[in-house]
């Protein structure tokens, strides 16, 4: 299926019911590792078809810290291999991604008594630069990592380790794969739940599926069932006899206005409170901090939400590193909070794992050809789509999956050459091949005459959100603001004061009459205030606006 001028979610949905032969494979769960998988198994030729219970990235693809790193962290533990994985994988995602994969200096400040010390430090970043064939980290003395970063706390500061790891849009990542994926053939399909697994007997399995729009359930049939799923893994392998084996963890962050903390760089430090890392980052023209690490307890088809006792461990350990900045809650512009799975060995209570100790790699188990895929990193995701690709061979006699994943994202054939991105500045230009790969070309040819103007308050243009109502299958209003952009998390209230301009632009085009619109907004702001906002009610200023806008 070709990625422009794609079917209708209804015109798609109704030619998956009507289908009789079997699919090569059904991947559950469109977060980046289901995506990864299906564009491997599309461009090895496979008929593949993706369903996501929710919207795509839904989960923790759009909710994580958003670094593809090799993890320092997994050196100090010992895990060499897994370190030296992602690094080779974030190098490979800088190069085929420019724009959409950047690389960002991290910064390290030592202090007297602390640990690590410089020396320790400085071994695990020569392997790191080994693992990745170069030496990209420096030694800072005291002035010049106060230099690096201004108002740093001074006391007891004796300099600092800076290096390069690299940053993204984690669910931009996720939908131009995604993209990619239906362009090398695959279906997909977001608010399409799987119920029920089945075995038919004759080596397939029947799966029932449900609309999430329309409640209808249908079955499709398939040779082979990826459970890309997440920490959501355990739902469908308890229907097929086996026990728990993943832990959520929770992961919540809090974002402010650059004005308030103005970092270039990312300081990763270790909270006083518990010695755990915990990092400071600029990302889309805000300031993050990030991230907790707790148990997650709450309903997994509920979104996850920030609480209390995590904002102000995110506050504090911000002001101890700036202490003249004095944040406070009133600083912050939204949070967002996202679960990750920890897997547990076999015959082992996941409740028992140490969270901060428990290894971040992924697992593939194959039950009688519904193979699960979870754990692991964002950076990874191609390694772990290659591995499930291995495992299937065994139910796909006749095809050929090797040597699929050699690459993520194809080199770019020609540069774009439109009248508009003649006009935009080179850093834009790059970002947007970056986020759209091939589809930018038609992006910029079919943009409405004031498409290349920025959004309000963000360094965003509308083409974007055009784009994204026509191609990219938004079903509701928190899908566009969240997800396909992230409005929702660099604006006050959540983008309230650019209610009218949404709607005048973009309702026509995406066929909903005024009624539709002010249910999606009543929806998209509760969902903002429930999950992305402080975990408190809403300012009698927010409250204000938000009665504005329904009057208006």
């Amino acid at each position: 299926m070709a990625n422009t001028g794609q079917l209708s979610r209804h015109e798609k949905l109704s030619l998956i019911k009507q289908r009789s032969k079997p699919w090569d494979m059904v991947v559950v769960g469109g977060g980046i590792t289901g995506a990864g998988v299906a564009l491997m198994a599309a461009r090895a030729g496979l008929d593949v078809l993706l369903l996501e219970k929710q919207d795509y990235a839904w989960g923790t693809s759009s909710r994580s810290s958003k670094m593809v790193h090799g993890g320092l962290r997994y050196l100090s533990q010992g895990e060499f291999r897994l370190a030296r994985e992602s690094v080779r994988e974030r190098e490979r995602l800088m190069k085929e991604a420019p724009g959409l994969i950047e690389p960002m200096s991290y910064l390290f400040p030592f202090r007297e008594k602390q640990f690590p010390t410089r020396r320790a430090f400085s071994v695990l970043l020569n392997i790191y630069g080994y693992f990745a064939r170069k030496r990209d980290h420096k030694y800072l003395d005291r002035d010049q990592t106060i230099a690096a970063l201004p108002g740093l706390n001074e006391h007891g500061l004796l300099g600092s380790a800076q290096y390069t790891d690299a940053l993204t849009d984690d669910s931009r990542l996720v939908l131009r794969v995604l993209a990619d994926a239906r362009r090398s053939g695959a279906t997909t399909l977001n608010y399409a739940a799987v119920k029920m697994i089945h075995s038919d007997g004759a080596g397939s399995k029947l799966l029932e599926v449900q609309d999430q729009e329309t409640s209808e359930v249908f079955a499709i049939s398939t040779k082979t069932v990826i459970n890309a799923t997440g920490v959501w893994a355990d739902d469908l392998r308890e229907q097929l006899g086996q026990t728990k084996r993943i832990r959520p963890l929770r992961g919540s962050h809090i974002v402010i206005p650059s004005w308030r903390m103005p970092v270039h760089q990312c300081l990763t430090y270790l909270h006083p409170q518990d010695k755990r890392g915990v990092f400071i980052y600029p990302w889309l023209g805000r300031t993050v901090i990030g991230t907790t690490d707790l148990d997650h307890s709450e309903d997994l088809d509920q979104e996850a939400a920030i609480r209390p006792e995590e904002v102000a461990y995110l506050l504090a350990g911000a002001n101890h590193n700036f202490p003249g900045t004095k944040l406070t809650e009133k600083d912050v512009i939204s949070t967002w909070s996202g679960v990750r799975p920890i897997v547990g060995n076999e015959g082992e209570d996941p409740k028992e794992l140490h969270p901060s100790k428990a290894k971040r790699d992924h697992v593939v188990w194959d039950d009688d050809g519904t193979i699960t895929v979870t754990g692991g990193k964002l950076t990874t995701f191609r390694v772990m789509a290659e591995q499930v690709l291995e495992t299937c061979a065994t139910y796909l006699e006749g095809k050929n999956t090797a040597r699929a994943g050699d690459y993520v994202f194809e080199p770019q054939q020609s540069p774009v050459d439109t009248k508009a991105s003649t006009e935009l500045p080179e850093t834009e230009l790059k970002r947007l091949q970056g986020y759209y790969g091939a589809d930018l070309t038609t992006l910029l040819s079919a943009m409405s005459p004031n498409g290349l103007s920025l959004i309000g308050g963000t360094n965003r243009i509308w083409a974007e959100l055009e784009w994204a109502v026509m191609h990219e299958e938004v079903v509701h209003l928190d899908d566009l603001l969240l997800r396909r952009t992230r409005i929702g998390l660099v604006l006050e209230a959540g983008g309230t004061a650019l209610a009218d301009e949404l709607e005048t632009r973009l309702r026509d085009k995406l066929g909903w009459s005024m009624d539709k619109w002010q249910d999606e907004w009543s929806r998209y702001r509760k969902i903002w205030r429930d999950h992305y906002s402080l975990p408190s009610t809403c300012t009698s200023q927010e409250q204000e606006m938000m009665h504005e806008v329904t009057a208006g």
